[in-house]
């Protein structure tokens, strides 16, 4: 009798140390499930991210800028069949053009002693960013701009 007993609880005690086991290896596979899901999904995101930018510098290259009176570049343009954005004539040599919020190009504008013409940041041809400023770095390629490294 107490053998059976024995027996009995020995079978009990292996039955859920298995069950056990087969709860933590579940959990394990749920985790890495879901950690798959979200590597994806993020990789899914970037690639957006990536072609919407080669797609935004693709029409940049395949749009030409003239001057409105620059008659040679608006022949030319139409000889390559290519489309044409007006550019503003260039800034008179005694302005420089800043951003509002770019007090170090107002600063640098101060000491030339030049005058500052404030603009959106699409009016510019080179966008000043930090090196660590990753947004400023993909708005400047996505606008097909020069970049200028501030610090």
């Amino acid at each position: 009798m107490m053998t059976r007993v024995i027996g009995c609880v020995v079978a009990l005690l292996l039955f859920s140390t298995v069950e056990v086991q087969a709860q933590g290896y579940l959990d394990g596979l749920m985790g890495r499930a879901t950690e798959s899901a979200k590597r994806k999904a993020q990789d899914r995101v970037n690639q957006n991210i990536d072609q919407s930018i080669d797609k935004a510098i693709k029409k940049t290259e395949d749009t030409v800028k003239c001057v409105a009176t620059d008659r040679e570049c608006l022949r030319r343009a139409k000889e390559e069949g290519k489309p044409v954005e007006m550019a503003d004539a260039p800034a008179a040599k005694d302005t420089m053009k800043c951003l509002v919020t770019d007090t170090g190009c107002m600063k640098h504008a101060k000491a030339q002693r030049k005058k500052v013409e404030i603009v959106e940041e699409s009016e510019l041809d080179t966008l000043r960013c930090a090196a660590t400023d990753a947004d400023c770095l993909k708005r400047a390629q996505a606008m097909g701009k020069k970049v200028d490294i501030i610090d």
